[in-house]
């Protein structure tokens, strides 16, 4: 396959590192304005009186972020899971066809992250990108961090799993600059940290995101929720859905709930609105399907967990023709845009094959966007996620994330589109 010969030939080169580099430009805006001037009135004597000064305090801003540093280059860390040297022996690829899927995701977040790059670079953005294999022993953050090799760095960005996430987030604190984790939704525990940045919303984002949708949506109806506790994740989204008594009715379901189970709560004569707090894709597609074979008149809206989105049922022809699936995602990419074509081409060029998966537009958008930031306001940015209209893709919408002590915790992506699948299409609602 053209795709694995070409791009495992081209990751060869980041055994020796890769650098992007080209000139960054800054624009400044002063603001000022003319100073208002007002008659004195005539002087009048009065009797000095000595008042005792009152006692000033100013507060610090929360988070307290040191000034921002503005350079003329910046350098920029990426780390992801490519597995080069089981990939690539003597310089030639060990697999002829089909790469094996635990390297599919970091390899694809790498082209993406090479494009935004070759973009940049003709932009005029002079940054220098630095790649790093965490399956590789050397190149693993705490083996850089104790070579101090990234002492230098001005903003890593990780497409790795939650085992890395803390030992890069503790270092980018201690530095006061930025982690933005790219790909797992785990916050691996991680308090008091706003440099932080989780663009994957914790599942806890979902499902209240979720909840507030449909009870805007669905004014008078109170949803069935189906739910489970023997499966810890399940219980978390559950809670996290935090039904209040008398507004849902709760079918629970710590086995595939029968047909007589369900069809008190269900009616023929109008839309059935669900919301199945189960992240099992397996089990969930169970689910839909006996929905679909045990009430074939019925008309169903279930809200599922974004673990669904998997799911290779929603596409088949006549999937569930009842049953609308609605799914939230933080990431919709129109391929159909001018920014879009231009990464589907820079990816067919590079590598072959179809058209680029998710990943290759999030590693794209990643380091486009926060090199901009970057670029634009220095290393301390924390406090401009709004501007978010130079995101190619995305409107990232980056919020300070507190518990329910008003104790800060990090930084976290609260952007949330949802997919609604039914018959083997599907339509996205931003």
């Amino acid at each position: 396959m053209r795709r694995s010969v070409n791009l495992l030939l081209l990751l060869t080169l980041l055994l020796s590192g890769i650098s992007y580099r080209a000139e960054a430009q800054f624009f400044k805006k002063l603001f000022g304005g003319g100073k208002k001037t007002q008659k004195k009135a005539e002087p009048v004597k009065k009797k000095t009186i000595t008042k005792p000064k009152p006692v000033t305090t100013t507060k610090k801003p929360d988070p307290d972020y040191p000034k921002s540093e503005i350079k003329s280059k910046y350098r920029i860390d990426v780390f992801a899971h490519l597995y080069l040297n089981e990939l690539v022996k003597d310089g030639k690829p060990v697999f002829k066809g089909k790469l094996p899927d635990k390297a599919t995701n970091g390899l694809d977040f790498y082209e993406g992250i090479k494009l935004a790059a070759d973009t940049l670079n003709m932009m005029g953005y002079n940054v220098d990108v630095h790649v790093h294999d965490v399956a590789e022993a050397s190149h693993t953050p705490s083996a850089l961090i104790m070579r101090k090799q990234l002492d230098s760095s001005d903003l890593i960005i990780g497409a790795v799993n939650n085992v890395y996430v803390k030992t890069l987030s503790d270092f980018a604190a201690s530095r006061k600059k930025n982690f933005i984790s790219a790909l797992s939704p785990s916050d691996a525990g991680i308090t008091n940290n706003p440099y932080f940045i989780l663009l994957q919303p914790t599942l806890q984002t979902h499902c209240e995101w979720i909840m507030s949708s449909v009870s805007k949506k669905y004014k008078n109806i109170a949803p069935l929720l189906l739910y489970r506790t023997n499966v810890p994740v399940d219980s978390n989204a559950y809670a996290y859905l935090n039904p209040v008594e008398g507004m849902v009715k709760k079918v629970f379901c710590n086995v595939m709930p029968t047909k007589e189970k369900l069809k008190p709560y269900l009616d023929s004569t109008r839309t059935n609105l669900l919301v199945v707090a189960i992240l099992d894709a397996t089990f969930a597609e169970n689910f839909l399907q006996q929905l679909n074979d045990w009430f074939p008149n019925y008309n169903f809206e279930v809200y599922g967990m974004p673990s669904w989105k998997g799911m290779g049922i929603l596409k088949k022809p006549d999937a569930f023709p009842k049953v609308a699936v609605y799914i939230t995602a933080p990431f919709y990419f129109d391929i159909s845009t001018g920014i879009g074509q231009a990464v589907a081409n820079g990816y067919k060029k590079d590598v072959g094959g179809s058209k680029p998966g998710e990943m290759v537009f999030r590693g794209y958008e990643t380091l486009y966007w926060y090199t901009y930031l970057l670029n634009k306001y220095g290393t301390i940015f924390n406090e401009k996620f709004s501007d978010n209209a130079a995101a190619p893709f995305t409107r990232f919408e980056i919020k300070l994330k507190k518990d329910k002590a008003d104790k800060k915790l990090y930084q976290e992506n609260k952007h949330i589109v949802l997919y609604r699948y039914q018959s083997s299409s599907f339509i996205v609602e931003q």
